[in-house]
């Protein structure tokens, strides 16, 4: 294990601004791989207009496929205010009991038997080395850090990967470390020790996957970053989707037949969010911008996923935004052709968000399906991404907590939810994507 306090990076600054060459990524994804490498995969790594590189089909792929599975490079625990803290950083079960925190004092969630395992001990080492100033309770920031911190642990040819991987200089990100430093005594302040901490920490936060994953009946929610299935390039109606096998593997399938030649490409949003919900996401969090054909149709092959009721006294049309290129469109209704200012409708598409969102948080299933039934249509249509949300909640809670018994017209109302919600899928040209799979209860 490389000793922190005196650590300089394998890989030098003059290096953290190269390209590495794309037969040299493809020789360490290679190693990467290990037992999943395929002897003669359906995919290869080349240059992308998208971005840079990319992964393209080198044979015909039909739908359905299973392109690759691939093992984590760097994974760690979302610490989500929302999540379960209390779940093992090593094998993410779930710790009952009062004895959540490490004995030996290194303030990290672990299990009695991944206590005295290896990674936990060089994990628990450099903890212990730094002081931590709390070890009453887990606290967050540090726990979220655990995943970027497990870089020290990578060997030469693994570090050479990361830094081949994009990373999108972030300030937000850059805070994970100033959050994580507050907690300890003696948080490294060594210059070059802290820039390989910032790189990776940008590395991790461009291209991290978060999933959930079930161990022993525990749902649980990770950050993993996939070297490989992180170079699937954007389109926001993809050929290709992606579910966890576990919380440290990948599995990646193609939605529809692609063809030899074609970039395989993945979604980076919600495949359901409207266009300026995807636009405004890839903005903020991947610095970029998307002209797919899916983005330039207002209408998104006729779901109406951004649709809000016309504001017109005496007109029951639905407005949609009427340029695909801003982040401020002017929005016109499909019926009177009223337009109306981005302002005004970003106002209603607020209401319509905060309203069923707090919803979502606080109603039971009955509450929010007598909601989404009796409510919502009078001030959102129907298609709506956010209603459709709602929706897939419902489906979501009614899958999930199977010791629940439901009524005949509940579990009529979830049909109908999944049979539009599928149809909207299937305007879209989803293909058999995670989603469709998981409405329809072919993966768990």
């Amino acid at each position: 294990m490389p000793n922190p306090a005196a650590f300089t990076p394998l890989i030098t600054d003059a290096q953290l601004s190269s390209v590495t060459s794309t037969p040299e990524l493809a020789r360490l994804l290679d190693l990467h791989l290990g037992k999943y490498r395929q002897s003669d995969p359906a995919w290869e790594v080349a240059e992308s207009v998208i971005s840079g590189r990319g992964i393209f089909a080198r044979r015909d792929i039909a739908a359905c496929e299973e392109l690759f599975r691939e093992h984590t490079l760097l994974v760690g625990p979302t610490a989500h205010k929302n999540t379960k803290l209390n779940t093992c950083v090593i094998c993410y079960c779930l710790i009952e009991g009062p004895d959540v925190l490490c004995l030996a004092g290194c303030s990290l969630p672990v299990c009695r038997t991944c206590s005295q395992s290896e990674q936990h001990e060089k994990e628990c080492k450099l903890f212990r080395k730094w002081i931590p100033k709390d070890l009453t309770q887990i606290n967050p920031c540090s726990l979220r850090i655990l995943s970027t911190i497990r870089c020290f642990f990578l060997d030469e040819d693994q570090r050479k990967l990361l830094y081949a991987m994009q990373a999108n200089a972030d300030k937000y990100y850059l805070r994970e470390v100033a959050n994580a430093s507050a907690c300890f005594k003696y948080f490294p302040k060594d210059p070059e020790m802290l820039d390989y901490f910032h790189r990776t920490i940008c590395a991790f936060n461009t291209n991290a996957f978060e999933g959930r994953s079930k161990v022993n009946g525990h749902e649980i929610m990770v950050r993993a970053l996939f070297p490989l299935a992180g170079l699937l390039n954007h389109e926001c109606t993809p050929n290709a989707s992606h579910h966890f096998e576990n919380a440290e593997t990948i599995v990646v399938t193609s939605t529809r037949a692609i063809a030899k030649g074609e970039e395989i490409t993945t979604s980076y949003t919600k495949v359901l969010w409207s266009n300026l919900a995807r636009k405004l996401f890839l903005g903020l969090t991947k610095h970029f911008t998307c002209h797919c054909r899916r983005c330039q149709d207002p209408t998104e092959n006729g779901t109406y996923l951004s649709a809000l009721f016309c504001r017109e006294q005496n007109c029951k049309g639905i407005v949609i935004p009427v340029q695909t290129k801003t982040m401020q469109p002017d929005w016109r209704c499909v019926t009177c052709e009223t337009v109306f200012s981005h302002a005004k409708m970003a106002r209603y598409q607020d209401f319509a968000l905060n309203t069923i969102n707090n919803r979502i948080n606080a109603s039971s299933v009955q509450e929010m399906i007598n909601f989404i039934n009796e409510l919502c249509p009078r001030f959102c249509p129907p298609s709506n991404y956010v209603l459709i949300e709602a929706k897939l909640n419902v489906i979501w809670r009614m899958s999930r907590f199977t010791d629940v018994e439901y009524t005949p017209e509940e579990l009529e109302h979830c049909e109908r939810y999944r049979s539009e919600i599928l149809e909207v899928l299937k305007k879209l040209g989803a293909g058999d994507c995670t989603l469709k799979r998981l409405i329809s209860a072919e993966i768990d």
